[in-house]
């Protein structure tokens, strides 16, 4: 089975010019990803959006964006699901993708195969910091109770804390502990986000599997907690699943050199106050 994981593709809204001093349209480098995808030697069982679809935008915006999808679903004769991130307008995105308003928040699961596939929506609006509702815990949690012979594949925006976020608390899942406590126990095959545009893994809770995937649109040197480099790249990845085994591959479509911006990161510990949107 094989997943194609795009993250972070900060589509620019009509009319807009594309954050960050970017050279090339986010729009122009979603279609390179697409072509690529063609050229593999496999079609994709599923695609999945992991947030930041739009960077804004309106529903007239989201409705393009969901041409885009439809078209994918088409020619790759595949699952497409897409999850919100913190850049994305909900009321937008309710009004311009959806037949019909899903609720507090926008969360889905299926199944293919073996394996359930649980897409959480993190996204409180106001905040660059995500937070899971105790009442999608509970409900992720019921799913996963009634189907205990199932692999269960997690994908959300905002990664989930561990080594190499520590730098990243300020921006990250704030109740990474309440995920891992409803996730313990049960046939975890991997938690899968993206959000910070650098590509990283690590391994926490009941030796869970976490990825983090890096950005369509641009990546982000955090190296420096304060001062944040941003270059023009683009990336997607693979995930393949091969009886029980599980594997991820980065698809690095371009990578630039040059500074376009920074971003300067006054405080990077957990939030004080609770993004509790939903």
């Amino acid at each position: 089975m094989h997943i194609i994981q795009i993250s972070d593709p900060h589509l620019t809204p009509h009319g807009d010019r594309p954050a960050h001093q970017q050279t090339i349209d986010p729009w122009v480098k979603l279609t390179t990803i697409i072509q690529d995808v063609r050229t593999l030697p496999y079609q994709p069982d599923l695609i999945v959006f992991t947030g930041d679809l739009m960077h804004g935008g309106t529903a007239d915006d989201y409705e393009r964006f969901h041409a885009v999808v439809h078209l994918m679903k088409a020619e790759f004769n595949c699952h497409v699901r897409v999850i919100l991130g913190n850049h994305d307008d909900r009321n937008a995105f309710y009004t311009g993708y959806l037949p019909a308003d899903p609720g507090p928040y926008y969360a889905s699961r299926m199944r293919l195969g073996n394996n359930d596939f649980y897409f959480l929506d993190s996204k409180v609006t106001g905040f660059e910091a995500g937070w899971l509702a105790q009442k999608q815990l509970q409900w992720l949690g019921k799913h996963l109770r009634q189907a205990p012979t199932k692999r269960a594949f997690i994908f959300l925006h905002h990664p989930l804390d561990g080594p190499t976020m520590q730098n990243m608390h300020y921006a990250i899942l704030q109740n990474t502990p309440a995920l891992l406590s409803v996730l313990r126990g049960h046939h975890i095959g991997g938690v899968f986000t993206g959000h910070v545009h650098f590509a990283t893994s690590y391994v926490i809770g009941d030796h869970i599997l976490n990825v983090v995937a890096g950005s369509a649109a641009y990546d982000i040197n955090c190296t420096d907690p304060q001062v944040h480099e941003i270059r023009e790249s683009s990336s997607y990845q693979i995930i393949t699943v091969d009886h029980g085994q599980v594997g991820v591959v980065t698809r690095q479509l371009l990578q630039r050199s040059d500074i376009i911006d920074t971003l300067k990161i006054a405080s990077t510990k957990f939030l004080t106050k609770h993004p509790q949107e939903n």
